[in-house]
């Protein structure tokens, strides 16, 4: 046991290792001029087989200060230098007797931000203690139950800030560990933005049960679907989106699963968002490389050869594990984790070579 043991560690430290070693594309361009619209991991996946280690192409490069900031119309050439290669940009040229300024506008992000943008701002994971406090819907005018934009809605409970951005939300799925069932946390779907107007506070009840509640008129900013009674406001965060990740392979092994998407459908491609069982307090953080892999299909060794799935109830359950035989898992894509909660993790897709779906595990690069 012992041997097994100290193997499978060896193999961990192998597998880390191989990791971050840098691997250029065969056809990778000499230079490349960074167009409106790139990201830096676009960019990357032009001159490394792994992606995630473009920051090497900048260690030790006094000309690149701030390596994650790239403009467009910037001209990136590849050199070797002894032995190792280095990205450079081309250096301004100074024309006598004046100098051209060209504005540059906004260094290009990681990721697509249009793919990710929501859920940095909006998206949330709750307990339930979180929503036992929050404030609620109460209703509308005319006794109306669902509500939308150009209609008189209320909302009442601790602490509404006049003037403040709330997003509405409703309780989603639960979502429990696939192994312990632990809970890690519940999704709150966005309903819609509203803005708390004309905060009132009110005496709720008589006597010992008596207390006070704000009271608050709300207008609607942003719509997804119509608000209910019952629905949560939670406050939006205001801060500035952040675009620039600092794309890395874990630093240890890394078992995570998808266990839910955002579109909901069975097979998922690049560009879709997923969320995984594992979180902050697992040593996930934005940034971080995982990937995709569907394990290797259990396979009983009778007669013929028979998946598990088609084989009898018998035979599933009584087969010993010497006529069972469990095929190589296989890496079916790549993902970047751009956001963590304390038990669970949102992540971008960046390649598919097949549909991936839940379930599917989410681990160290190879």
């Amino acid at each position: 046991m012992k041997k097994i043991l100290l193997a499978l560690a060896a193999a961990a430290v192998t597998w880390l290792a191989l990791a971050d070693d840098l691997k250029l594309k065969n056809d990778f361009p000499e230079t490349y001029v960074v167009k409106k619209g790139d990201t830096l991991w676009d960019i990357s996946a032009k001159f490394l087989q792994n992606p995630w280690l473009w920051p090497k192409l900048w260690q030790s490069n006094e000309q690149v200060d701030n390596p994650h900031l790239i403009y467009p119309g910037d001209k990136l050439s590849l050199v070797i230098i002894d032995g190792v290669p280095q990205l450079v940009r081309k250096p301004l040229v100074k024309l006598s007797p004046t100098v051209r300024v060209v504005d540059k506008g906004d260094a290009i992000p990681t990721l697509p931000t249009n793919h990710i943008r929501a859920f940095l701002t909006h998206q949330q994971i709750v307990d339930d203690e979180l929503l036992k406090g929050a404030p609620r819907i109460t209703g509308g005018s005319d006794l109306t139950k669902r509500m939308t934009q150009h209609m008189d809605i209320y909302a009442r409970g601790d602490k509404i800030e006049d003037g403040r951005l709330y997003g509405v939300y409703r309780k989603g799925n639960r979502y429990l560990d696939p192994k312990s069932g632990e809970e890690l946390g519940i999704e709150a779907v966005l309903v819609s933005v509203v803005k708390a107007m004309d905060v009132q506070q009110a005496q709720i009840g008589q006597g010992e049960d008596a207390k006070s509640l704000d009271l608050a008129s709300l207008k609607v900013v942003q719509t997804e679907r119509e608000i209910t009674q019952g629905d949560y406001l939670l406050p939006l965060d205001d801060h500035n989106l952040p675009v620039f990740f600092q794309p890395h392979a874990p630093g240890a092994l890394v078992e995570a699963r998808i266990i839910d998407s955002y579109r909901k459908t069975r097979a998922l491609g690049k560009y879709d968002v997923v969320i995984l069982d594992k979180g902050a307090r697992d040593g996930l953080e934005p940034g971080l490389v995982l990937e995709a892999r569907r394990e290797g299909a259990t396979v009983i060794l009778k007669d013929d050869a028979q998946y598990k799935e088609d084989a009898s109830v018998f035979d599933r359950w009584f087969s010993s594990e010497e006529a069972t035989v469990v095929q190589p898992s296989e890496g079916i894509g790549q993902m970047m984790v751009f956001r963590t909660f304390d038990k669970l993790s949102l992540a971008l897709i960046l390649k598919a070579e097949k549909p991936i779906r839940e379930m599917d595990m989410a681990t160290n690069p190879e």
